[in-house]
Protein backbone atom coordinates (compact mmCIF):
# COMPACT_ATOMS: atom_id res chain seq x y z
CA UNK A 1 0.00 0.00 0.00
CA UNK A 2 2.93 2.31 0.76
CA UNK A 3 4.29 1.80 -2.74
CA UNK A 4 0.97 2.64 -4.35
CA UNK A 5 1.04 6.04 -2.64
CA UNK A 6 4.61 6.62 -3.81
CA UNK A 7 3.70 5.65 -7.37
CA UNK A 8 0.71 8.01 -7.35
CA UNK A 9 2.86 10.81 -5.96
CA UNK A 10 5.48 10.16 -8.64
CA UNK A 11 2.86 10.23 -11.36
CA UNK A 12 1.48 13.51 -10.07
CA UNK A 13 4.94 15.13 -10.17
CA UNK A 14 5.55 13.87 -13.69
CA UNK A 15 2.09 14.97 -14.80
CA UNK A 16 2.72 18.45 -13.36
CA UNK A 17 5.90 18.76 -15.42
CA UNK A 18 4.17 17.64 -18.62
CA UNK A 19 1.18 19.88 -17.88
CA UNK A 20 3.33 22.97 -17.54
CA UNK A 21 5.13 22.11 -20.77
CA UNK A 22 1.78 21.59 -22.53
CA UNK A 23 0.55 25.01 -21.37
CA UNK A 24 3.63 26.62 -22.88
CA UNK A 25 2.96 24.82 -26.16
CA UNK A 26 -0.66 26.04 -26.15
CA UNK A 27 0.56 29.63 -25.89
CA UNK A 28 2.56 29.07 -29.06
CA UNK A 29 -0.47 27.55 -30.80
CA UNK A 30 -2.83 30.33 -29.73
CA UNK A 31 -0.47 33.07 -30.84
CA UNK A 32 0.01 31.35 -34.22
CA UNK A 33 -3.73 31.05 -34.65
CA UNK A 34 -4.21 34.73 -33.79
CA UNK A 35 -1.77 35.59 -36.58
CA UNK A 36 -3.74 33.36 -38.94
CA UNK A 37 -6.95 35.04 -37.74
CA UNK A 38 -5.47 38.42 -38.71
CA UNK A 39 -4.63 37.11 -42.18
CA UNK A 40 -8.18 35.82 -42.64
CA UNK A 41 -9.72 39.05 -41.33
CA UNK A 42 -7.59 41.11 -43.71
CA UNK A 43 -8.66 38.95 -46.65
CA UNK A 44 -12.31 39.34 -45.71
CA UNK A 45 -11.96 43.12 -45.38
CA UNK A 46 -10.03 43.56 -48.59
CA UNK A 47 -12.17 41.46 -50.87
CA UNK A 48 -15.67 40.91 -49.68
CA UNK A 49 -17.18 41.63 -46.29
CA UNK A 50 -17.16 44.88 -44.34
CA UNK A 51 -19.45 43.79 -41.52
CA UNK A 52 -17.62 42.73 -38.39
CA UNK A 53 -20.34 40.27 -37.36
CA UNK A 54 -20.06 38.36 -40.63
CA UNK A 55 -16.29 38.23 -40.37
CA UNK A 56 -16.45 36.79 -36.86
CA UNK A 57 -19.06 34.20 -37.90
CA UNK A 58 -16.77 33.06 -40.69
CA UNK A 59 -13.82 32.91 -38.31
CA UNK A 60 -15.85 30.74 -35.88
CA UNK A 61 -16.20 28.10 -38.58
CA UNK A 62 -12.56 28.19 -39.62
CA UNK A 63 -10.91 24.81 -38.82
CA UNK A 64 -7.43 26.35 -38.48
CA UNK A 65 -8.53 28.42 -35.47
CA UNK A 66 -9.36 25.57 -33.08
CA UNK A 67 -7.74 27.10 -30.00
CA UNK A 68 -9.54 30.45 -30.31
CA UNK A 69 -12.58 29.44 -28.25
CA UNK A 70 -13.48 33.04 -27.49
CA UNK A 71 -14.65 33.56 -31.10
CA UNK A 72 -17.66 31.30 -30.57
CA UNK A 73 -18.97 33.26 -27.58
CA UNK A 74 -17.81 36.72 -28.63
CA UNK A 75 -20.30 39.49 -27.99
CA UNK A 76 -19.31 42.74 -29.68
CA UNK A 77 -21.24 44.75 -27.07
CA UNK A 78 -19.36 43.35 -24.08
CA UNK A 79 -15.84 42.36 -25.02
CA UNK A 80 -13.87 40.70 -22.23
CA UNK A 81 -11.62 38.15 -23.92
CA UNK A 82 -9.30 36.03 -21.80
CA UNK A 83 -6.90 33.52 -23.25
CA UNK A 84 -3.95 31.60 -21.88
CA UNK A 85 -1.60 34.28 -23.18
CA UNK A 86 0.01 36.99 -21.08
CA UNK A 87 -2.00 39.90 -19.74
CA UNK A 88 -0.54 42.31 -22.32
CA UNK A 89 -1.53 40.04 -25.21
CA UNK A 90 -5.05 39.67 -23.81
CA UNK A 91 -5.29 43.45 -23.62
CA UNK A 92 -4.22 43.69 -27.27
CA UNK A 93 -6.84 41.13 -28.29
CA UNK A 94 -9.53 43.06 -26.45
CA UNK A 95 -8.37 46.33 -28.01
CA UNK A 96 -8.51 44.79 -31.47
CA UNK A 97 -12.07 43.53 -31.08
CA UNK A 98 -13.28 46.68 -29.36
CA UNK A 99 -12.04 48.84 -32.23
CA UNK A 100 -12.68 46.63 -35.22
CA UNK A 101 -15.68 47.71 -37.20
CA UNK A 102 -15.64 51.26 -35.84
CA UNK A 103 -13.69 52.82 -38.70
CA UNK A 104 -13.24 52.48 -42.43
CA UNK A 105 -11.67 49.41 -44.04
CA UNK A 106 -8.23 50.99 -44.48
CA UNK A 107 -8.00 51.89 -40.78
CA UNK A 108 -9.20 48.44 -39.77
CA UNK A 109 -6.57 46.84 -41.99
CA UNK A 110 -3.90 49.00 -40.33
CA UNK A 111 -5.16 47.98 -36.90
CA UNK A 112 -5.14 44.31 -37.87
CA UNK A 113 -1.62 44.60 -39.30
CA UNK A 114 -0.32 46.29 -36.13
CA UNK A 115 -1.93 43.57 -33.99
CA UNK A 116 -0.45 40.89 -36.24
CA UNK A 117 3.06 42.33 -35.88
CA UNK A 118 2.68 42.42 -32.08
CA UNK A 119 1.48 38.82 -32.08
CA UNK A 120 4.43 37.75 -34.23
CA UNK A 121 6.78 39.20 -31.62
CA UNK A 122 4.80 37.52 -28.84
CA UNK A 123 4.81 34.20 -30.68
CA UNK A 124 8.60 34.41 -31.00
CA UNK A 125 8.82 35.10 -27.26
CA UNK A 126 6.55 32.14 -26.45
CA UNK A 127 8.42 29.80 -28.79
CA UNK A 128 11.79 30.80 -27.36
CA UNK A 129 10.49 30.31 -23.83
CA UNK A 130 9.00 26.95 -24.81
CA UNK A 131 12.28 25.77 -26.35
CA UNK A 132 14.29 26.79 -23.31
CA UNK A 133 11.89 25.69 -20.56
CA UNK A 134 9.67 22.82 -21.71
CA UNK A 135 12.29 20.14 -21.18
CA UNK A 136 13.22 21.77 -17.90
CA UNK A 137 9.63 21.40 -16.59
CA UNK A 138 9.47 17.77 -17.71
CA UNK A 139 12.86 17.04 -16.12
CA UNK A 140 11.76 18.81 -12.95
CA UNK A 141 8.69 16.58 -12.80
CA UNK A 142 10.70 13.41 -13.34
CA UNK A 143 13.56 14.27 -10.99
CA UNK A 144 11.14 15.67 -8.42
CA UNK A 145 9.31 12.37 -8.41
CA UNK A 146 12.60 10.50 -8.02
CA UNK A 147 13.57 12.72 -5.10
CA UNK A 148 10.24 12.07 -3.40
CA UNK A 149 10.73 8.35 -3.94
CA UNK A 150 14.19 8.42 -2.37
CA UNK A 151 12.96 10.39 0.62
CA UNK A 152 9.96 8.15 1.25
CA UNK A 153 11.72 4.80 0.81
Amino acid sequence: MKYLGIILLNLSWIAAGFSKSYKLKRKCSISSELIEMCNLMAIELEFSVNETGKIIKRLCNEPTLLHLDFLKDLSLEDIAIKTELDKEDNERINFLFKNIGKTDSASMLSLIEAFKQNMQMSRKKYEDYYKSHSRLYIAFGIFGSLAVTLVLI
